[in-house]
């Protein structure tokens, strides 16, 4: 029976995006909001859990500023899917105009070290987007890609990932294929603000404690890469901004917990800040602080 429904939303879903890759992009993105909205107020999927964290996160917020928080993000869901969706009408000169790399200096000269280079960021604006722009801009780029639990649709998302040039590696996957990338002067794309269990490693994202992914820094710390920073910000022209900022790293300390801990505290704050700034461009339907610190569970 699951595979059926799996099936029919991945028919739904192809047939969606034969309807609006005719449409200009204001128009889809219009249609994004739209849908959006549709399950903001009609599905509400797990919208107890966005106000949840919205509550947690900005507590000097009125519950009325919380819902319109709320209500963007599901926005910008929406926006996500449909954009998606018109991957395969678009070539790399189109992500070039729609996608923007403000700082892509930054990206060059951490390459110009010869060490590889290791972008992270989180479910923020359009990150989808901002990895095709990265291969659509010529350079050598891999993504690391956690799972979708359904299959067709799991598929066609990662082809159209691959169709601009990235080179997709699924998490959890073998380290070979990142290593080769890094030591090939390419760079290597991961978001790092899902909840991983037991085997992440706790650093504050909003005043409290979540579980987050020690692969990046651990990886910089092997292999000598650079970690810049990248964050996806929509524009009110329909355009996406890329920004990147060097993550300062102590490659002398070593693969110490502490230093896994800095670094990867360092990468978390910034994606705090420009959540803080937009706080509508963040993903708050994940359940980001669902695994707790063993010592806050003895104490409960």
């Amino acid at each position: 029976m699951k595979k059926i429904r799996h099936y029919l939303e991945y028919k739904i879903l192809l047939g969606i995006g034969f309807l609006i890759r005719g449409l200009p992009r204001s128009t889809m993105l219009q249609l994004g909001r739209l849908v959006g909205d549709f399950i903001y107020f009609c599905v509400p999927v797990r919208k107890s859990i966005v106000f949840n964290h919205l509550e947690f996160s900005f507590p000097d917020k009125s519950a009325a500023e919380r819902k319109i928080i709320a209500r963007g993000a599901y926005q910008n869901f929406g926006m996500n899917v449909f954009e998606h969706l018109c991957v395969p009408m678009l070539s790399n000169e189109d992500f070039r105009r729609i996608v923007k790399l403000v700082d892509e200096d930054v990206l060059v000269q951490e390459l110009e070290k010869k060490r590889g280079v290791i972008i992270v960021g989180g479910h923020f604006g359009n990150w989808e987007y901002s990895s095709s722009a990265v291969a659509a801009y010529g350079y050598h780029l891999g993504v690391v890609v956690a799972e979708v639990s359904n299959k067709y649709i799991g598929k066609r998302v990662n082809e159209h990932r691959e169709a601009s040039g990235a080179e997709m590696i699924p998490k959890g996957a073998s380290t070979r294929a990142v290593i080769r990338i890094l030591r090939e002067n390419g760079v290597m794309g991961m978001l790092m603000d899902q909840d991983e269990n037991e085997d992440g490693i706790f650093v504050d994202f909003f005043g409290r404690p979540c579980s987050t992914a020690k692969g990046p820094a651990a990886l910089a710390l092997k292999t000598g890469a650079s970690i810049i920073f990248f964050v996806a910000i929509r524009q009110h022209d329909g355009t996406i901004h890329v920004a990147f900022e060097p993550v300062e790293i102590d490659y002398e300390a070593g693969m110490t917990e502490e230093n896994i801990l800095d670094i990867t505290q360092r990468c978390t704050s910034r994606l705090e800040h420009y959540t803080r700034l937009y706080p509508d461009q963040w993903f708050w339907m994940h359940r980001r602080w669902k695994t707790r610190p063993k010592q806050e569970i003895s104490r409960a």
